[in-house]
């Protein structure tokens, strides 16, 4: 697969847009808007250039990925990730001091989560879409998913209909970590937003032991009744 870098991309609307224009000419082709790459199999610079020109001022050129001494990516991994970190650790002694601890991690966790998406919920929504095999496909899913996290935290808290709950925990848990997984597989580099837009967290496996591990608990809460 190749890698080539664009210009002229603003928006995540634009990545889209030039998404599909590749796709018509290659089989695969995967473009991330920060930063501005398009990973594609199955056509010259020259063809995609081509197929770009119908579509606006867009175009590809060599990727050439920037040096970052490992010392550095040290440092910034640590910074970048505090901000999750801390949120979880936050969630986890509320948890444990309310009792029925697992219960009250799932409640703090998806209102404090989607309280950070909902602070910009289009934003959001871009992001989302550019990792997330549902949001993908259907932007929509993108705009409801902030509510429905929200709705699922107040489920927890007042203990309501615990068991559909749990259930669509799981399933959120684990469609989210099929788009992590693959992004992550594929190396791309690509904002998370797990905690919204208001942090500029980047992929990594970080974010899918998250997702597996709220799968996980959602399982263990299923097994003992809930």
């Amino acid at each position: 697969m190749a890698q080539y870098t664009i210009s002229g991309m603003t928006c995540a609307g634009c990545a889209r847009k030039v998404e599909a224009a590749l796709k018509v000419v290659v089989p695969s082709a995967t473009v991330t808007l920060d930063p501005p790459v398009a990973s594609v199999t199955g056509a010259a610079m020259d063809t995609l250039n081509t197929a770009l020109s119908t579509i606006g001022k867009y175009r590809l050129s060599a990727f050439a990925p920037a040096y970052v001494p490992p010392a550095e990516l040290q440092t910034s991994a640590l910074k970048t990730y505090f901000p999750l970190f801390l949120v979880l650790c936050l969630i986890a002694l509320a948890a444990f001091a309310g009792g029925t601890w697992m219960i009250s991690f799932m409640a703090g966790f998806f209102l404090v989560f989607g309280a950070f998406k909902l602070l910009d919920v289009p934003a959001f929504a871009d992001a989302y879409s550019t990792y997330d095999v549902v949001a993908k496909r259907f932007r929509p899913w993108g705009m409801a998913y902030p509510f429905v996290e929200t709705a699922l935290g107040f489920a927890f808290l007042f203990q309501f209909q615990m068991h559909a709950a749990t259930w669509v925990a799981l399933v959120l848990s684990l469609v989210g970590a099929i788009g992590v997984i693959q992004s992550v597989m594929r190396k791309q580099t690509i904002k998370c937003a797990c905690l919204g837009t208001v942090f500029n967290l980047p992929m990594s496996t970080i974010t899918i032991v998250e997702n597996l591990g709220m799968a996980a608990m959602a399982v263990a809460m299923l097994a003992m009744g809930v």
